[in-house]
This record gives structure tokens, sequence and C-alpha cells, in this order.
């Protein structure tokens, strides 16, 4: 008797589930070295593993477990829980992969050394941590194309030539109001030094621009009253104007 096509079709299809299902991680993996990504240590499957170390490019994430969720591929989508922890930091998302060229990631949090993310383009030469809480993140082409959330720069101290601690940062990202463009308010945070006001923005040619106002905390050591001289004469609050710009 003749089996259906149907059956055959969903035997085929069962069979092809197993695999993936059953894929060891490592093999997929390895195959990604070619795109910077290095792992080791790997164990478990491509839907739930682990690794001992994962780095991509120039950043080292330490040690990474993923889960996938097989419900969003019926939508098109990869959907990866991510946990990556190191001895001196973590981070957490989840992070979704469709058919174009977006990359979604959503409730990143964790904290990292700011000397440890030198491959992400931020300026060498400075010590402090750096503190994620983004509630949305929408990437295209490795470039933020929409951003909700808090960046801390925590304890800040540099640049290596004369390191000088200048305190703790924010950055608060909230709804865009220029398509194209990215910008955060600004403000210093803790006991630092320097009482900053301002505003980052990140523009579509992949550069940054700071506008901010800047004054010295009174208790604020003299010697760094020389350090606000370039930026010209203050206003009447003792506020000096402050724009900078560059690449990432």
């Amino acid at each position: 008797m003749k089996l259906p096509w149907r059956f055959i079709a969903l035997g085929v299809v069962a069979y092809l589930i197993f695999l993936l299902a059953t894929l060891p991680a490592d093999r997929v993996l390895s195959r990604m070295q070619t795109r910077g990504v290095i792992a080791s240590g790997v164990t478990g499957s491509i839907w739930s593993g682990k690794s001992g170390a994962v780095q991509i490019g120039r950043l080292a994430l330490g040690e990474v477990e993923w889960s996938v969720s097989p419900w969003r591929l019926f939508a098109g989508k990869v959907s990866v829980d991510l946990h990556a922890k190191r001895n001196d930091g973590s981070l957490q998302a989840t992070i979704a992969i469709g058919l174009g060229k977006r990359v979604v990631v959503r409730e990143l949090r964790g904290a990292q050394p700011i000397a440890a993310l030198g491959g992400l383009g931020l300026p060498g030469g400075w010590d402090g941590i750096l503190q994620l809480n983004i509630t949305e993140l929408d990437l295209e082409n490795n470039w933020p194309v929409n951003l909700r959330g808090a960046v801390d720069a925590r304890n800040l101290s540099g640049p290596a030539s004369q390191p000088t601690q200048i305190g703790s940062f924010r950055v608060e990202f909230s709804e865009q109001k220029s398509a194209g463009e990215i910008s955060g308010v600004l403000t210093s945070a803790g006991d630092g030094p320097f009482d900053v006001t301002g505003t980052l923005r990140l523009l579509p040619n992949r550069n940054y621009v700071v506008d901010a106002n800047v004054a010295l905390r009174p208790g604020a050591p003299t010697t760094l009253s020389g350090s606000l001289q370039y930026l010209g004469p203050p206003d009447a609050q003792g506020r000096r104007a402050l724009s900078m710009s560059g690449t990432l």
C-alpha cells in the first residue's frame, strides 16, 4: 500500500527538525570564525548551549549561554536569549534577527569595564564602568536606528597621558524626534567634580556629536580649573560651552 504524500512530507519535516534540534553548536560556531567569531569550550546544541569563551572581533564577551526560541521561526525571525559573563562584568539581552538587515535587541542589561570595550571603537586610555539599561535597540549595518534606555559611565578616569578622576555621567535616550538621528540627554551623576548638562547625537553617517555646558562643582580640585580654560570664558552661571564630534 502506498503511503499518502502528506505522511511522507511530514516524516521529512520531522527528520529535518530532529537534525536541527540535535545539531552540535560547536560545528556551527566553528564555521563563523571567518566572520570574526571565535568560541571555545562549546557544549550543547544551536537551540540551547554554552561556550566557555566567546570573542567577536576584538570584543571579549567571556562565558556565554544562549537559548533560541523555536516559535519565532514561524514569523521568519531568529530570537536568541543571551547571557554573557566575565570576571569583571556581565551582559544579557534578547536578540532577534529577521530576513532584512535589521537586528532588534531588547532588554539589554549589564555592566562592562570601559577598558575592555576598545574593540567597539571607543577611545582608549580611559578607565571606569559602562552600565547598560537599554529597553529597545534597533541596529542596521551595526549602527543604531532606534534606541530607548540609559547608558551610565561610572567612575571615569583618563586619559592615559594624564589620568584624572572626572566622575560619573549618564545619557538617557527616549522617543526619537528626528528621523535618522538619535539624540540623548547627557547629565553628570554622583558627586564628581564636573556639573554637565547637554546632548549626545548619533548621526546616520556613523558620527557622534556632543554639545554640553560644563562647570566645576563647589569643592572641586583647583587643578581642574585649568582644564576648562580652553573652552572659553564662562557665562553668568560659571558654565562653559563644550562641543565635540567624531566617528565610531
